[in-house]
């Protein structure tokens, strides 16, 4: 382990080490002094890989200054990757018409033409007209990193949402609701070792309610699936709150671990106590039956009439 080498020679072969040896520290809740002086590199180079590894999302600062880390592990090299397979808007059309006449037509239905026209932007779109009552754009696929694919989604739809409408505002004189945009179809794919599918086989799951929302007219029905596509045992969905869940779920488990070694003994010990409690009120029952005892607690509270123990009232 690079760690481990760390430790026993005060640095690293590689900068790859560096950055793992960074994380690790951080990680035990070393001080950047620690991290420079056990390395053997200079507070500037220490504040280097920090800021590298913030930008990239493993670590951050609390207000007080101290770091901490963000993500359970850290590897070297190649972040983890979600492929990000489909995005699709649609925009209504207030008004307009578009000039689509250089347009591709790749598909004839019975009471319409649709056609269809690519864009550059944004790593490449695929534009179609729906009869002029709406457009419909699809995001070509793309590999997103795992850690930040929630933001970059939501990020990505709305500047797609803002230079698409400018867009046809300007170019083509159409004016688009961007208010009542709606996601039509989302899917999040990364890779699942745990999955094991046959070729062909696929799995989906109804989660039983609608889809995180990144536009507030979106009304997709939430569901996970795992597939062979576009790479084999790819877990998939169509829901930013699963697939987050899905991201922390070994925090999670570690959290609900934890917290049953804590609550084992407190429920052992309500448990134990329970019993001896539940002993002396069968012992004081028996106790209240004897008529000299009954006469003498009478006396003692403020209205003899009363038959409950949890009603009594001492004077």
């Amino acid at each position: 382990m690079i760690k481990e080498e760390v430790k026993k020679t005060g640095k690293s072969k590689n900068y790859g080490g560096f950055y793992l040896a960074v994380f690790n520290f951080i990680k035990e809740g070393k001080s950047p002094s620690f991290i420079s002086k056990t390395l053997g590199i200079s507070k500037q180079k220490v504040y280097y890989y920090t800021k590298i590894l913030k930008e990239g999302g493993f670590i951050d600062k609390h207000k007080n200054g101290n770091w901490f880390v963000k993500v359970k592990n850290f590897s070297i090299g190649v972040k983890e990757k979600t492929d990000l397979h489909a995005l699709n808007i649609r925009f209504p059309v207030l008004s307009g018409k578009l000039k689509d006449k250089d347009w591709e037509v790749r598909n004839k239905l019975n009471n319409w033409i649709p056609k269809y026209k690519e864009f550059e932007e944004f790593g490449g779109l695929l534009v179609r007209n729906n009869n002029n009552k709406s457009i419909s754009v699809f995001l070509k696929p793309r590999k997103i990193d795992l850690l930040e694919d929630q933001e970059i989604v939501r990020k990505l739809a709305n500047q797609v949402k803002i230079v698409i409408c400018e867009y046809f505002r300007t170019e083509h004189d159409v004016i688009l609701d961007s208010f009542n945009a709606e996601i039509k179809n989302l899917h999040l794919e990364t890779y699942d070792k745990n999955l094991n599918l046959n070729k062909g086989e696929m799995i989906t799951i109804d989660l039983g309610r609608k889809a995180e929302k990144i536009f507030p007219k979106d009304k997709m029905d939430a569901k996970a699936w795992g597939d062979n596509s576009p790479d084999p045992n790819m877990h998939g969905t169509n829901d930013l709150l699963h697939k987050k869940n899905m991201l922390l779920m070994p925090d999670k488990v570690s959290d609900i671990e934890n917290m049953m070694k804590t609550l084992v003994p407190i429920v052992s010990y309500i448990a134990q106590n329970y019993a001896s409690h539940i002993g002396v009120v069968e012992k004081l029952d028996k106790l209240l039956e004897i008529p000299k005892v009954k006469k003498y607690i009478k006396t003692q509270v403020k209205n003899s009439k009363q038959t409950k123990i949890s009603d009594w009232e001492i004077k």
